[in-house]
């Protein structure tokens, strides 16, 4: 498994009329937190898509338990559970400041060759870098 947190402070124009943070605002704190957590590990987007892949989002699941608010510090942590094959299955919570659940969510990305529009395999040297945390499956 592999797993990294990021803090995400909340902006005002994150924010609706009711004064919560914004449903939709939550799919780009599990980007952030996935970015940052593949980037912790050595590898980004911009590096796979150099090399002519692409991770296109196949589904997405959202289970909000509790609002968060202006200025709140969240902690986005981040999971990669499964070891990857043609996906990778991203599983996140974000927690306020006081360790309070605010959401659960999922994210399914697919390997897509630029090239053929087709899912491919994870690149080889994506998995090597992975490889010593999935050592048992």
């Amino acid at each position: 498994m592999i797993s990294a947190t990021t803090e995400v402070r909340i902006r005002y124009s994150e924010t609706d009329k009711m004064g919560y943070v914004y449903y939709g605002n939550y799919a780009q704190f599990f980007e952030i937190g996935r970015t940052n957590m593949l980037r912790e590990y050595g590898m980004t987007y911009r590096e796979m898509e150099a090399q002519g892949i692409m991770l296109p989002v196949r589904s997405m699941e959202i289970r909000y338990h509790s609002p968060a608010f202006y200025d709140d510090l969240l902690t986005v942590s981040s999971f990669l559970r499964k070891k990857p094959s043609k996906r990778l299955e991203f599983e996140h919570e974000i927690h306020n400041e006081a360790g309070k659940l605010i959401v659960t969510g999922k994210v399914e990305l697919v390997f897509v060759s630029e090239k053929t529009r087709r899912p491919t395999n994870a690149p080889e040297y994506f998995m090597k870098e992975i490889e010593s945390f999935f050592e048992n499956e």
